[in-house]
């Protein structure tokens, strides 16, 4: 059931997206590769290139199974082995809550991406008082993660940290998870 809501989830999500001609994509925490292969299925034709990183080897070789002509290394969001500047658009989907360390990650992302290029930030956000009385009192239902549910407030203070900006709010919606309802926001980030 988990695994059902997550490709309806994930092919909302990236009809959100915009996403140009021959990108170059990182997913910094790609898991099984299941978002990327929606991604993939939605452009269209759009020769996209695409790279997924995890800290779960078993993740990386399903994803490289399900997208052969993508690009998978286990390793740790907050170090990624890639040059300064190498791609059009990077994601972070449904990783900021499991990040220990997330201002280094955020950092990576900004580094990572080209200038001009975007950063999508998808993730469980509370927006009003209610859902982030819940979230707080929440815990994730995969135990081996750090977990920390933001507030948009705590968002955007976090953000300053790092160089980055919101430049957009594409969506955000209550989708059927765990327990309740999890509100659910995709940020297009830019570099200040």
């Amino acid at each position: 059931m988990k695994s059902f809501f997550r490709r309806i989830r994930h092919r909302i999500i990236v009809k959100e997206l915009a996403i140009p001609e021959n990108a170059a994509i990182l997913d910094t925490s790609c898991q099984d590769g299941g978002f990327l292969s929606a991604l993939i299925k939605n452009s269209n034709g759009k020769n996209l290139k695409v790279y997924g990183v995890d800290l779960i080897g078993a993740d990386i070789e399903k994803a490289k199974k399900l997208i052969p002509k993508g690009f998978f290394e286990i390793t740790d969001n907050a170090s990624l082995p890639f040059p300064d500047q190498t791609f059009d658009i990077v994601i972070s989907s449904f990783t900021l809550h499991h990040m220990a360390n997330p201002i280094s990650s955020i950092k990576e992302m900004a580094r990572v991406v080209k200038n001009g290029g975007i950063i999508y930030l998808i993730d469980i956000i509370a927006e009003n008082k209610i859902f982030n009385f819940i979230l707080k009192r929440m815990k994730c239902p995969e135990p081996y993660h750090f977990e920390k549910y933001y507030s948009f407030e705590e968002i955007k203070n976090l953000l300053s940290k790092t160089g980055l900006t919101i430049d957009k709010k594409i969506k955000a919606a209550a989708f059927p998870s765990f327990t309740i309802f999890t509100p659910i926001s995709i940020l297009e980030l830019s570099q200040k």
